[in-house]
């Protein structure tokens, strides 16, 4: 056991935390299927390959991972997909791995703890075996803050420079990482020396306030366009749009809900407040079992103390909180990756208060591990039985359907195995099949029926469509290829 324990240690926490992501990465891409935002980023690399890599029209218009999907696959001969799933695993990594070294270089004695947390977290664990842009994102943005406490300790302007420069890339993986510029520039005006305020705020500040201004001068001149996604963002952000849009959601919601005058009346603060309740309720509920520690470092210690300790990572958790409510108040829900930036920032703090744990009640230390150790295999490994069905099918459809435009699904997946291009293929939900059937432009359909879903049967009945193919798994789900009955 000696031995073993050495040899696990012996590339330091840092090291341990990029291996062992790379392999959780790998046990939760054995035998998953493709995500539906997968299946666009893939479609855009490969229309890259073929067509040229400028940006291509693929439902998505921040193409930035696809771009690099694309460059990986011409260089190495893979397929967009397997290098997008090996470019995510190495972002990953290296997001943990920061992390990591994040905590060794404040609080080297919990660096090893830090090791456990990262890679047990459920928040952005659960995700490894999907195929997402938000791991880019994570890894530029943990690397400009890894390097933002470099550069407190040196003060030298090219940790400054570089900082700034990696929360650009992570800008082109997702645009809100430009909230982190505003945070590090006031990290240093509240918390510079006195008599260095300024120039400090200047250093964190001058590649975003240069970039802003030639963006500024290029779309008013007309030299470029501002991209759809910047001009959502904006929206999105300006608080005049939000109160108009809470107002006219709690309008109708008095109308139907509310049976008081006086509740009524507050509809639109009911609102407000439940949708910013959305952000904290899927921070607790991501963090799992790690909520403990994470409020046990602020019991055990002065809240002063604990946010002095990580900064900036305070300021940073600060401003995508506002990113966050921002977009839950335009858009009326919040997906839980969203939030995971929220655990990640999180990380230190959780792994801080699990040593003290561990140190407060040294007897239940095999038992905290134990279970962090349950919780990270919990996040990659599932014995639910695995949707072959759904490749089966897509292949079938593939090799026997001669027309994807004549055939519709209501999954995308469907699809994307039989090798039809989202433009092509009729993805569409049951209603839009139905009409998609009377209208006659389609004339062969796939359905996904669960097990316990009694009205597939029941649907393909009443629209008179005879199966021609049923498809699948252990656990009893199916897919069902029909076409309308003949008279």
């Amino acid at each position: 056991m000696a031995h073993w324990m050495a040899w696990v240690r012996s590339p330091g926490p840092v090291g341990t935390a990029f291996i062992s992501s790379l392999l959780l990465s790998w046990i939760a891409l054995d035998g998953a299927l493709i995500n539906r935002d997968g299946i666009l980023y893939v479609e855009v690399a490969q229309a890259m390959l073929e067509h040229g890599f400028a940006l291509q029209r693929g439902g998505i218009d921040w193409q930035f991972l696809s771009l690099l999907m694309a460059g990986l696959s011409a260089a190495m001969g893979l397929a967009p997909e397997t290098t997008g799933h090996l470019l995510n695993a190495f972002l990953l990594a290296g997001a943990c791995s920061l992390l990591v070294a994040i905590v060794r270089r404040r609080q080297p004695e919990a660096a090893w703890v830090a090791c456990l947390v990262v890679l047990a977290m459920p928040a952005y664990n659960g995700y490894r075996n999907e195929l997402l842009r938000e791991y880019g994102f994570w890894f530029f943005c943990m690397l400009a803050f890894w390097l933002a406490m470099r550069w407190e300790a040196s003060g030298r302007w090219r940790e400054a420079i570089v900082c700034q420069l990696a929360l650009g890339i992570a800008a082109l993986f997702r645009l809100e990482a430009v909230a982190f510029y505003p945070a590090l520039m006031l990290w240093q005006a509240f918390g510079a020396p006195t008599g260095q305020r300024r120039q400090r705020v200047l250093m964190m500040g001058c590649v975003p306030l240069v970039g802003a201004l030639l963006a500024v001068i290029l779309f008013l001149t007309g030299v470029i366009a501002a991209p759809g996604r910047m001009i959502y963002y904006l929206d999105a952000a300006n608080p005049l749009r939000t109160l108009q849009i809470i107002g006219e959601a709690a309008g109708r919601m008095s109308e139907y809900v509310f049976p008081s005058k006086y509740s009524r009346e507050e509809a639109g603060y009911i609102l407000f407040i439940g949708l910013l309740s959305v952000i904290p309720m899927k921070f607790l509920k991501m963090a799992g079992v790690f909520v403990v520690p994470l409020a046990y470092a602020f019991v055990a210690q002065p809240l002063r103390t604990v946010l002095s300790r990580w900064q900036p990572l305070p300021w940073a958790f600060l401003a995508y909180v506002l990113v966050l409510a921002a977009f839950v108040t335009h858009q009326f829900f919040l997906v839980g990756r969203y939030v995971s930036l929220l655990n990640l920032l999180a990380v230190p703090v959780a792994a801080a208060g699990l040593a003290l744990l561990m140190e407060r009640f040294p007897r239940w230390k095999a038992l905290i591990v134990a279970l962090a150790l349950l919780t990270m295999a919990a996040n990659v490994i599932s014995f639910t039985p695995r949707k072959t069905h759904i490749v089966e099918a897509g292949r079938w459809l593939g090799a026997n359907a001669h027309d994807a435009a004549r055939v519709g699904v209501d999954n995308a997946r469907l699809a994307y195995y039989a090798g039809w291009p989202a433009s092509q293929a009729a993805s569409l939900d049951r209603p839009a099949l139905a009409q998609a059937l009377a209208s006659g432009r389609v004339d062969m359909v796939a359905i996904e029926a669960p097990r316990k879903d009694t009205g597939a049967e029941k649907w393909l009945e009443e629209l008179r469509l005879k199966p021609v193919q049923r498809f699948a798994n252990k656990a009893g789900d199916t897919v069902i290829v029909a076409v309308p009955a003949q008279p």
